[in-house]
């Protein structure tokens, strides 16, 4: 059983620890209106997210900097970019407003790639990696949305081969997710005993995701709110009730829908989320607050795809 306990509490975040022998050490969940604008307004895209990534970026910054970066030297700190997912997670704007510094950037294209005739399974392909910019005695930083958690291996792997081959130590690996799996946590925190300690003993590893822990569906790609395999302070569960409602809190179809549509292809986004919306609102699943919030979400769409396409035209 999961205990969940507050750390820290700042006016903007607020950030709680999680104990479980399945989970790192150090594994956290942060809670805060940065992340909720998010993770609860699932059908915004296009620039709007963007500037709510902006504001994730900066709480991310703040509270590396208090937890694992603490006395680290700059030149040993490092974003690695899993492209393109990654990308908007926005950790170089976070590093730049509130440490006026630019994170030097390792890339890696890397995909998931369904593994046949087993539902939710995926592997992850790399077909292009640059990491010129590692240094030794590295702090490695890396954003991104983790469902099976596949993705985050791979590149962790990718990371640890390049340095053994430049005989270049690693210090920490911090990962940070706006939504993150239990499955996905609990993977990291294996690959960390087999692969990250035994090369870099000394290497702190780190996994801190937003207002829970999610539930990952057999899919392997939607994350649920309040669902068994959820974990989450109490007020993350509070909130979640406040926002959706009994049903939606449960049902909606996932936390961040598709993130790389999502960030990629906003009008692809705009018009997934109205399919979704309209389908719920057809059936007769839905409780009174979920139908009052879905439709609200439904009109805000609208209006952002139309407002994104008249500005393709202007």
């Amino acid at each position: 059983m999961a205990k969940v306990e507050k750390a820290e509490a700042q006016k903007d975040y607020s950030l709680y620890r999680v104990s479980d022998t399945r989970f790192l050490q150090d594994t956290f969940i942060i809670c805060s209106p940065a992340a909720r604008e998010v993770l609860y307004r699932p059908h915004i895209a296009g620039k709007t997210l963007q500037d709510a990534m902006e504001k994730n970026a900066s709480i991310f910054a703040s509270i590396l900097g208090k937890h694992v970066l603490s006395g680290a030297k700059k030149e040993r700190i490092c974003e690695l970019v899993f492209l393109s997912g990654g990308l908007y997670y926005a950790l170089n704007f976070g590093f730049k407003a509130r440490f006026d510094f630019a994170l030097p950037q390792c890339f890696i294209g890397i995909q998931r790639q369904r593994v046949e005739g087993k539902e939710g399974e995926f592997r992850a392909v790399a077909g292009y990696g640059n990491f010129e910019s590692l240094p030794d005695k590295a702090h490695v930083i890396i954003g991104d949305t983790v469902a099976t958690g596949a993705t985050l291996v791979k590149g962790i792997q990718l990371l640890l081969d390049e340095a053994e081959s430049r005989s270049l130590s690693i210090e920490s690996i911090s990962v940070l997710t706006l939504a993150g799996s239990s499955i996905g946590a609990q993977k990291l925190a294996r690959l960390a005993t087999t692969h990250i300690l035994p090369q870099h003993p000394k290497c702190k590893v780190s996994f801190f995701a937003c207002e829970m822990l999610f539930h990952l569906m057999p899919d392997g790609t939607d994350l649920r709110f309040l669902m068994p395999d959820s974990i989450m302070p109490e007020e993350s569960r509070q909130e979640a009730l406040q926002r959706y409602g009994g049903y939606l809190a449960k049902n909606m179809k996932c936390a961040v829908f598709d993130w790389g549509t999502r960030c990629k292809n906003p009008k692809e986004h705009y018009h997934e989320f109205l399919r979704y919306a309209d389908s719920e609102l057809a059936g007769n699943k839905l409780d009174e607050k979920g139908k009052r919030v879905l439709q609200k979400m439904k009109e805000e769409a609208q209006a952002l795809l139309k407002e994104f396409e008249a500005r393709l035209t202007a």
